[in-house]
């Protein structure tokens, strides 16, 4: 079982951030073809790292692996829990005037990647947990 974790989290991080270029990381949520197109990309590349990383060439775990990686990005579930819960929100955080806006701009963007961490290697291992 801690094999597996381990490699989930190598995975992810392979395809989440060694992976994922600056060009990726902003432009996956934009709207139209677009944002679509960058988000498809960088869950192709992602989905690709973590099926190295499982050993894996089962359709259905590259499937789900995609498809929810692809739905967490495009339309940013971590920041969506954030506001459910009323957790830290780096846009409230941007348009703060008071004395130590900087300190929470840097880490309401930490708590929001901790957060997007978390439901992605949650539901990648559920999913790869039950093959």
């Amino acid at each position: 079982m801690e094999d597996l974790f381990a490699r989930i989290v190598f995975g992810h991080l392979a395809g989440d951030y060694l992976l994922q270029t600056k060009a990726m990381a902003l432009n996956k949520t934009l709207p139209g073809i677009r944002g679509i197109t960058w988000c498809s990309w960088h869950c192709l590349i992602y989905t690709a790292a973590m099926a190295l990383f499982l050993w894996t060439l089962n359709p259905l775990l590259i499937g789900f692996i995609f498809i929810s990686h692809w739905v967490i990005d495009r339309w940013s579930w971590g920041q969506k829990w954030l506001n459910l819960i009323r957790g830290r929100n780096f846009i409230q955080a941007h348009a703060s005037q008071e004395q130590y806006r900087e300190i929470d701009i840097a880490f309401s963007c930490l708590v929001y990647a901790v957060v997007d961490n978390t439901l992605h290697l949650l539901i990648v291992w559920l999913i790869a947990k039950s093959w």
